[in-house]
């Protein structure tokens, strides 16, 4: 169902919006719309790109299928760079503190991702390994994934996912609201950074076929894990020097 989950990512995007319209002053709202539409264009830009070279061994035979966003097709690391990358070039270019403005980004994106993940849901991605868990999701034979076509249930990574983005939105919100006035800038953006972090790896243990890379020595690599460690470990000293 691409329109819907073209829908639901909208919705994604609107919903983070208004929170974030509640973290700042009426003057500032020109800047949050124009920090929001830099953000989205290279935050979609940087997910389908890091989608693809996950996946470059179908789009490299199919090239025209990149430009299908509403196939589905996102890696959420993409976003999370290409989308600091655009806030970064709207604010520099308006002259305004970057810090602060990647702290409010860093409050609501959690709930953009918690919602958009339900679009993951309708084109049937993100699911993990089979389970027999009692919350263990159906999922019709032609929407298994190759070489498990006789497991019925698997893992509903999305709903996991999902539910973690919740509650890390909704601790950063209220701690935002209570303590932004006397933190340094850039505390709440090592918190999410620290936070989805933590989520990202673990639930990568659930994923089927995640995106690896083979060393020369032999030792494979979850690209997605890597990335985690190492945002965590710049959280963590951000948060230390802070």
């Amino acid at each position: 169902m691409p329109s819907l989950y073209g829908l639901i990512i909208s919705f994604s995007i609107f919903t983070s919006i208004l929170f974030a319209k509640k973290l700042i002053g009426k003057k500032d709202e020109e800047i949050l719309w124009g920090v929001s539409l830099w953000a989205i264009v290279f935050g979609i830009a940087g997910a389908r790109i890091y989608h693809v070279l996950d996946y470059w061994g179908y789009y490299r035979e199919s090239l025209l299928e990149i430009l299908k966003l509403w196939n589905g097709g996102l890696g959420i690391w993409g976003a999370i760079i290409g989308g600091a990358f655009g806030i970064f070039l709207y604010l520099k270019k308006r002259n305004e503190n970057l810090l602060r403005w990647l702290d409010i980004a860093s409050v609501v994106v959690p709930l953009g991702q918690a919602v958009g993940r339900w679009g993951n849901f309708f084109n049937g991605e993100i699911i993990g390994s089979p389970t027999n868990l009692p919350w263990g999701m159906y999922v019709n034979l032609e929407n298994r994934p190759s070489g498990f076509e006789n497991y019925n249930n698997f893992h509903p990574l999305f709903i996991y996912e999902s539910i973690l983005n919740t509650i890390l939105f909704l601790v950063l919100f209220k701690l935002y609201k209570k303590f932004h006035g006397k933190l340094q800038g850039g505390i709440f953006m090592s918190l999410y950074l620290g936070g989805y972090s933590i989520i990202r790896f673990f639930l990568e243990n659930l994923r089927i076929n995640p995106w690896e890379i083979t060393l020369s020595s032999g030792a494979v690599l979850n690209v997605s894990q890597c990335i985690s460690i190492l945002v965590l470990t710049f959280s963590i000293v951000f948060l230390k020097k802070g």
